[in-house]
């Protein structure tokens, strides 16, 4: 009997490590009606000049600016996917661009992005830049869905980003997200893999050649630092270096490049330590 009671209570101790933190839907409504400034509509510019404003300041990698007019931007146009997907893609910059230690912005940053990704493809026919962030945003907010549901939820994650794939075959963001699932799943630690049922495949094989041909077409700092993420994984180091070697000798000319290159450093200290 002391060895049921036992049992038991390991399975507890184990359900409740691999129990992530929960973000709740009015959690997130909350934060975005915070995190977005009302405009009066005198100070309101054409919706397309002002996408478009949004997507030139994401270029120029002025993060901030370019999501306080995305957020802007998609409340006042809530069935606009356009806007919609802008938002999203504005919620995720904002993740790296939160203190590491504010866990919970961040996940609501994260579970934001995803509520954007989702009307956004619920307001559009479906397209590669939609599926996408979709995926991106699933991938990102993985850890915050109940144990019992992260295989499905990997499984959807891989889905639409081979949906984006289908279509434009050198879609940074989805190949991105494919070798980020793959690496996931593939340094799973072995307490997750067992509690996990239904698991997609992977393989640190395809980690590798999603995330060079992401590289390929998309060399940002943050393309590098998941290849050499992998390569580490893949106890392949000194290319791993190479690789962030590359992300930082090279000038910041992509969105999140300036965000990302404290994660450069600190992964390129590590692997020379």
């Amino acid at each position: 009997m002391p060895t049921l009671r036992l049992i038991a209570l390991s399975l507890a101790l184990l359900v409740s490590a691999c129990a992530g933190p929960r973000v709740l839907h009015e959690d997130v409504l909350e934060w975005q009606e915070r995190e977005s400034v009302a405009r009066p509509e005198a100070s309101r510019g054409a919706r397309k000049t002002e996408l478009d404003e949004v997507r030139t300041l994401r270029a120029a990698d002025e993060l901030a600016r370019a999501r306080q007019l995305a957020l802007a931007l998609a409340a006042e146009h809530p069935v606009d996917f356009e806007a919609l997907l802008a938002a999203s893609i504005a919620e995720s910059d904002q993740v790296f661009l939160l203190p590491e230690d504010d866990k919970e912005s961040r996940n609501l940053a994260a579970s934001s992005a995803l509520w954007f990704a989702r009307r956004a493809v619920l307001s559009a026919h479906l397209a590669p830049s939609v599926d996408a962030q979709l995926a991106w945003t699933l991938g990102t907010t993985t850890h915050l869905q109940p144990m019992g549901e992260r295989a499905a939820h990997a499984r959807e994650t891989l889905e639409c980003a081979d949906r984006a794939l289908t279509v434009e075959p050198d879609n940074a963001t989805a190949l991105a997200t494919v070798a980020l699932v793959n690496l996931r799943l593939e340094t799973l630690p072995w307490i997750a893999s067992l509690m996990a049922s239904g698991l997609p495949e992977s393989s640190l094989a395809k980690a590798e050649a999603s995330a060079r041909s992401a590289v390929k077409a998309v060399p940002s700092r943050e393309n590098r630092l998941i290849l050499a993420k992998v390569l580490v994984a893949a106890e392949r180091k000194a290319e791993a270096r190479a690789e962030l070697e590359a992300a930082l000798a090279a000038a910041p000319q992509h969105p999140r490049d300036h965000a990302l290159e404290s994660s450069v450093r600190a992964l390129l200290k590590e692997l020379r330590d």
